[in-house]
């Protein structure tokens, strides 16, 4: 997922609600190609936002060069997401496509971060969480991809033996 994409994630869910997806699908559109993003991207974001409805599992397309080991990630739930900051529902959504997370640790992730903590969950908290499910390796990829995340990885650098 490129960062446009991420960015007009984070634009449709401030300005949706279930009720009004279909009223105003076509002034979010427009409203996007205004701002300058690409009609493709808007149709990928798109795409991802309004597939949730239809399922609750999406094929989700892996960021360069990485690779998805899973290619069906559950989405997040409306109650899920009402507990997390816009921030971090655009992040989950990068760190869900980066490849990191099997099913298994992308379940245990979304158990950690919601039973365990206060909402709002913000990207520092979702870290923190990262940090229970994925080695320091993962971590430092994650902060390299990820421009939130840099800030909590000391050193985001690979060594290659």
């Amino acid at each position: 997922m490129n960062n446009n994409v991420a960015q007009i994630l984070n634009i449709l869910m401030e300005k949706i609600s279930d009720e009004e997806i279909s009223v105003k699908k076509e002034e979010l559109i427009q409203y996007l190609l205004d701002e300058g993003y690409p009609l493709e991207d808007i149709d990928t974001a798109f795409q991802l936002i309004f597939a949730q409805q239809q399922q609750n599992v999406i094929d989700l397309t892996p960021l360069a060069g990485v690779e998805l080991s899973t290619s069906r990630l559950r989405l997040l739930t409306a109650d899920e997401k009402m507990q997390l900051t816009r921030e971090a529902v655009g992040v989950l959504l990068q760190v869900q496509t980066s490849g990191l997370l099997d099913l298994q640790k992308w379940e245990y992730l979304l158990l950690t971060l919601f039973n365990d903590q206060e909402p709002p969950i913000d990207s520092s908290v979702l870290w923190q969480g990262l940090q229970k499910v994925l080695p320091e390796e993962d971590l430092a990829m994650l902060a390299r991809l990820i421009p939130e995340f840099k800030p909590f990885m000391r050193e985001a650098k690979f060594y290659i033996n």
